[in-house]
């Protein structure tokens, strides 16, 4: 047999190449939920591809040109430069520690053999394809090494819970029959209508190096596709035993004879020199990440998105892998003619502005996974009981006890600070405090780069003008002020405060509050908690500005900044 297809095979790597052949069975474990069989965009999946209209269809291409990465090599007009800027790719860094050779060499000739659902395109799937180019390349992958450390064996039931309790579900699938603890026996539990982006890894990384990719998520993926959930090491590692813990996959018995499972993979300088070469001449730098690179190099090197033909069935549109230099994608029919609508119109058409730019980089991000913003997004109705509540008391305050908050008007809200506190985490040497405590989900941070134009944007378009009266301009008494909270305001039924609990409600703390919120925002809520926030449990206060001013002075005394 060709050593292309048996250097370095283990049997791990056979039952996952065979996993999801025709009459093979998925099993129940979420890891093994069913690939989508072509590329998985959550933004263009939820949004887009189940839309008739030609002109909205179109803005889900234009998610694709972007998510596809096909900006990498057609460069767009000028006037969306800033719009279409493309994702950067896994960053290989490390690969070879991650992935062992064979997979490596799958994911080279055709990365939809290991997930049906890749966004990766393929340059060897062609029936011109180089062996001898497959293997170069998978020698210098091979040789992208580094040091992982030694975790702890996790525990596999604390892993399920936590995977059904912290948001996970927002994006992957549940495991089916799965229910979360404390469910009444006759809830109902929904099953999800949205597809789920696909969790690959837990096959094809080992326990060690899984769990390290829970920890440094973006590290591996800085494109923030995959954000840091600030995981305990502890959370970690029974996450990535849960993941491991699906069912074995088994390979047909009319293959088990053709492939060698024990053949040894052997390194060769040369090899691996060519196969560095071959990164570049390939324009794999387009996209990814390697050790010595401070970002995606080169110039695209194809012709630019206004010179594409919108009407064949050729290139990357094509249904089988044509060869050459021409990426086979395996698009599906929506998604070709999603793309084909947004190149007929990518001439006349001008960046978003606003509220549409906003819209944009959310679904970039998945943002609306979890969140809701102007009526769009929110986690999926099937979805709400995967986000736990954080104790008995948080089932107080209903759907706000467990789901992540809307983001209307979130720039206008929170201080530019605290907006860049979220999105990225808190200061080097800060313990980053729960301020909804009664939430079992976590926020998850990003690379700084990857969100500080959605941060720019939520200050921009958000910008609050400071209601007539605030109290801003007015010096406050703090030993007043906590008598408020305590008295006149009734505060403390609801809110923490520095070491004061709430004594009935299980509230926002208000600690941190003069660091977090504007003062024109905070006295407006308040005043009337209801006018922003319909359906508030709040009551108004019935402050003055004297009052407010008080208030506000002693929780500044608390927030320590």
């Amino acid at each position: 047999m060709p050593q292309h297809l048996t250097t370095g095979l283990g049997k791990a790597a056979l039952l996952l190449l065979f996993a999801f052949l025709p009459g093979q069975r998925a099993a129940a474990h979420p890891a093994h939920a069913k690939p989508v069989n072509y590329p998985f965009v959550v933004g263009f999946e939820r949004f887009h591809s189940s839309q008739d209209d030609d002109a909205y269809l179109a803005e889900g291409g234009m998610i694709l040109l972007n998510e596809l990465n096909c900006v990498a090599c057609h460069a767009p007009p000028a006037a969306l430069a800033d719009t279409l800027t493309g994702v950067v790719a896994t960053d290989l860094t490390g690969v070879a520690t991650r992935l062992d050779p064979i997979r490596l060499e799958i994911f080279i000739r055709n990365p939809r053999f290991l997930k049906r659902d890749s966004t990766m395109p393929s340059l060897f799937a062609g029936p011109d394809r180089d062996l001898d180019e497959v293997l170069a390349l998978k020698q210098y992958l091979a040789n992208l090494t580094y040091e992982v450390p030694d975790y702890p064996v996790g525990e596999i039931e604390s892993g399920r819970n936590l995977y059904h309790r912290i948001g996970c579900v927002a994006c992957h699938a549940p495991e089916p029959g799965y229910r979360p603890a404390g469910l009444p026996d006759n809830a109902v539990i929904e099953m999800t209508g949205l597809a789920s982006v696909p969790m690959n890894l837990a096959d094809l990384y080992d326990l060690r190096t899984l769990t390290h990719f829970l920890l440094h998520p973006n590290e591996h993926r800085p494109s923030g596709r995959m954000p840091d959930f600030q995981l305990t090491e502890k959370e970690a590692t029974d996450l990535a035993a849960y993941l491991k813990a699906g069912p074995d996959l088994t390979l047909p018995d009319d293959l088990s004879g053709a492939l060698d499972p024990d053949g040894a993979f052997a390194r060769d300088p040369a090899l691996v020199e060519q196969g560095r070469a071959l990164f570049a001449t390939k324009n794999c730098t387009a996209c990814h990440l390697v050790p010595g690179s401070e970002g995606k190099t080169g110039p695209p090197r194809a012709r630019p998105l206004l010179e594409l033909e919108t009407g064949g069935s050729g290139g990357c549109f094509s249904q089988r892998p044509v060869g050459g230099a021409v990426p086979f994608y395996g698009l599906d029919e929506v998604q070709k003619r999603a793309i084909r609508a947004a190149l007929v119109r990518l001439a006349e058409k001008s960046p978003p502005e606003g509220a549409a730019r906003i819209d944009w980089r959310m679904k970039l991000l998945n943002c609306y996974a979890c969140h809701g913003r102007d009526g769009i997004g929110g986690a999926e109705t099937s979805r709400e009981v995967y986000f736990g509540f954080a104790n008995e008391q948080a089932k107080l305050l209903g759907r706000r006890g467990h789901l992540p908050p809307d983001l209307d008007g979130i720039g206008g809200r929170l201080t530019p600070a605290w907006l860049a506190r979220a999105l990225h985490g808190a200061p080097e040497g800060r313990k980053e405090e729960a301020v909804r405590p009664y939430l079992a989900a976590p926020m998850p941070i990003y690379r700084r780069e990857m969100v500080d134009p959605l941060r720019e944007l939520l200050l921009e378009v958000d910008d609050p003008t400071d209601a007539a009266g605030a109290a801003a301009d007015l010096p406050g008494n703090g030993a007043a002020g906590e008598a408020i909270f305590h008295g006149k305001g009734e505060c403390v039924r609801c809110h923490d405060a520095g070491t004061v609990r709430s004594t009935e409600w299980p509230g926002i703390d208000l600690t941190l509050s003069p660091l977090r919120l504007r003062r024109s925002y905070f006295e407006e809520i308040v005043r009337a908690p209801s006018w922003r926030h319909p359906g508030a449990l709040e009551d108004p206060a019935g402050l003055s500005r004297e009052e407010l001013a008080d208030l506000w002075a002693w929780l500044e005394s608390l927030a320590g900044e």
